[in-house]
C-alpha cells in the first residue's frame, strides 16, 4: 500500500468536518463568493517584516498576501514569534486583507530524512495558517523539486501521500507547482499525481503559465488542463532570450494575455486568488524597487481585469 493512503480511506469524522471549512475564496477554487483576489507575494519583498509587507502591499491597492514561509525567508515559519503572529492577524483584519497562501519550499524527492523533516515543517506551516485566518486558512503551495518526471513520479506519490495527511488533519489545502525545470513540470503529470491519490479535497495544483510558455502548451490548453484542479494562479512574465527563460514582472515582456487568462478564469467561475511572484531574476537585481514592482504589477493586472468588472471586488 502506498505510504497514506489507509489514512485517506479512514478518515475521521472530525477531519472531515475540518475539510469541510476549506472555503477561503482566496485559497479554493469550489469557492462560491464572486470574487477574484489580487494578491503580491512576500517573496518579492525579502527586506520586510511581516507586518511591513501587509502595509506596504496594502497601501497599494491588492486585496491580500502571500507568506513566503521557506526557511531563508525573513517570514519563515520558524521566525515568526506567537507576539508576531497576533499583531499580523489584527493587522490584517484592520485592512481587510486575506492570506491567500503560503509560499513553501518542500522537497519530496530529496532525502527520506529531508522528507520526514519536511513533513514536520509543513505541520508548522498549516498551525500558522490556522493561526493567521482560522475560519479560512491559506492555501500552502510549494515546488517539488527533482529533475526526471519518470524516475521521479512513483516516489512523489508516496511522499505527498503523507503530506495529505497532515494537511487533512488541519483542514488545509496543499498545492503543488509545476515549475519549469523541475521533475513535475506540467499541467498534466501535476493532474496525473492528484489522481493516484484519489483526489483528496487537501490536494490541488498551483498554477503559473510562465512555467509553460515556449514549450508548445497555449495559455487556454493549459487552463483547460488544470481548472479542475486549481487551488491558485501566480502570475508573472517570461522573455526567452538565447534560449533561455527569464521572469520579469507582469506586463513587462508582452508574452502573456493577461485578459484572456482573466476571461477563462471568470467564465469557468474561478475565484481562487491571483498572486504576483517577482521571480528572484527581479528581486536580486541591484536596481529593483519593490515599490514599483506592485505599483506597475497592480496597474498592468486590474486594467486586464478591468474589462471582466465582475471578476473583481473591492
Amino acid at each position: 500500500m502506498i505510504a497514506g493512503i489507509g489514512l485517506l480511506a479512514g478518515t475521521c469524522s472530525s477531519r472531515n468536518v475540518k475539510l469541510m471549512q476549506l472555503s477561503n475564496p482566496a485559497s479554493a477554487s469550489t469557492s462560491t463568493a464572486k470574487v477574484l483576489p489580487l494578491t503580491f507575494s512576500t517573496y518579492g519583498l525579502p527586506s520586510l517584516s511581516l507586518n511591513q509587507a501587509i502595509e506596504a502591499i496594502a497601501n497599494h491597492g491588492y486585496d491580500g498576501l502571500e507568506i513566503n514561509v521557506a526557511s531563508t525567508s525573513r517570514t519563515a515559519t520558524e521566525k515568526l514569534t506567537a507576539a508576531q503572529r497576533k499583531e499580523a492577524k489584527s493587522r490584517l483584519k484592520d485592512r481587510g486583507m486575506v492570506v491567500s497562501s503560503l509560499m513553501s519550499h518542500l522537497q519530496p524527492l530529496s532525502s527520506l530524512e529531508r522528507h520526514r523533516r519536511d513533513t514536520r515543517r509543513l505541520e508548522k506551516d498549516c498551525i500558522l495558517a490556522r493561526e493567521l485566518s482560522p475560519d479560512a486558512p491559506p492555501v500552502i503551495q510549494t515546488i517539488l523539486g527533482g529533475k526526471d518526471w519518470g524516475d521521479s513520479k512513483q516516489k512523489c506519490v508516496d511522499r505527498i501521500a503523507d503530506w495529505v495527511s497532515v494537511a487533512e488533519e488541519h483542514g488545509i489545502v496543499v498545492a503543488v507547482k509545476p515549475h519549469r525545470g523541475h521533475a513535475m513540470s506540467r499541467p498534466s503529470e501535476a493532474a496525473w499525481l492528484i489522481s493516484q491519490l484519489d483526489h483528496p479535497k487537501a490536494l490541488r495544483m498551483w498554477y503559473d503559465y510562465s512555467h509553460f510558455i515556449f514549450r508548445d502548451i497555449p495559455l487556454k490548453q493549459s487552463l483547460q488542463q488544470s481548472l479542475p484542479i486549481m487551488a491558485g494562479v501566480a502570475v508573472k512574465d517570461a522573455v526567452k532570450r538565447d534560449g533561455k527563460v527569464q521572469f520579469l514582472l507582469p506586463g513587462t515582456a508582452g508574452t502573456i494575455d493577461y485578459e484572456l487568462l482573466f476571461n477563462i478564469l471568470q467564465e469557468n467561475k474561478f475565484y481562487g486568488s491571483v498572486c504576483v511572484e517577482v521571480s528572484s531574476h527581479v528581486w536580486k537585481r541591484p536596481d529593483y524597487d519593490s515599490t514599483v514592482a506592485m505599483r506597475k504589477s497592480y496597474e498592468v493586472l486590474t486594467t486586464a481585469m478591468s474589462s471582466h468588472s465582475s471578476s473583481r471586488v473591492k
